[in-house]
């Protein structure tokens, strides 16, 4: 993906910011994942070039919020961190002298991803491409929400302190009790299904698997792994669907 120079000193100013990010799983490996994943599942949908740029640099300033506090707050980042995240590419943006139009673009599509904005910033200011970038975006940060590197730090983290482990609970149950998992296009369906089937082989792994029920219990962990299971089948079947009306 092709960025002017002005662009890209703001990419590397995310970088730079997400270098500093006080949540080990909204970090900078996280981000680039995230952006990673723009790139795989836009790949072959028509955007124009302002459309990638301004995918690809929201989704390198999604999380820089992470970077404000020592100590983030599950729930105040969960409902504000896309909002603050906005601003601070505003901001910056200000700052460098680099304000365009895919820099409002972007920041429209963070502050539509806000959960507490969300619903009302999309109905007022975004028009049906700009739902499309905001999709892919969510889409793409989504898809790593399984990713097994990074619940490889979350059980890291579980095992430091009770806390962590409380945290790590809450972090599956929101990802198996929610939409979360719900891809909004069809890219990001069928890239989900492989996810969910490593993230399974992960789960069954001996010692992740004995972790799991020496902190959990082994009827936590067959529910969860029958969820996953569940959602797995689910996704199958819409893939298939896809593919059958595709042909």
């Amino acid at each position: 993906m092709f960025f002017t120079k002005n662009i890209k000193k703001l990419t590397e100013e995310a970088q730079k910011q997400m270098s500093h990010s006080f949540d080990p799983l909204h970090d900078l490996r996280h981000v680039k994942r995230v952006v990673e994943n723009t790139k795989k599942i836009s790949r072959n949908i028509k955007l124009s070039q302002k459309e990638r740029d301004a995918l690809e640099l929201s989704a390198w300033w999604h999380d820089t919020s992470r970077a404000i506090s020592n100590k983030p707050s599950m729930l105040w980042m969960a409902l504000f961190d896309d909002n603050f995240s906005a601003f601070a590419l505003l901001f910056y943006a200000i700052r460098y002298r680099v304000m365009s139009s895919v820099v409002i673009k972007s920041f429209v599509i963070l502050m539509c991803s806000g959960i507490v904005t969300g619903k009302i910033m999309t109905k007022i200011f975004a028009n049906k491409r700009t739902r499309l970038v905001l999709n892919l975006l969510k889409d793409a940060d989504m898809m790593d929400v399984l990713n097994i590197q990074r619940f490889y730090e979350a059980t890291h983290l579980a095992k430091l302190s009770k806390n962590n482990l409380r945290k790590f609970y809450t972090l599956i149950w929101i990802n198996l009790n929610t939409n979360i998992l719900e891809m909004k296009t069809t890219e990001a369906r069928i890239c989900i299904e492989e996810t969910i089937k490593n993230f399974i082989e992960w789960l069954t792994q001996a010692e992740i698997y004995l972790w799991h029920v020496e902190n959990f219990g082994q009827d936590w962990l067959e529910k969860t792994m029958s969820q996953l299971e569940n959602k797995l089948n689910n996704v199958i079947e819409l893939n298939s669907i896809s593919y059958s009306i595709a042909k």
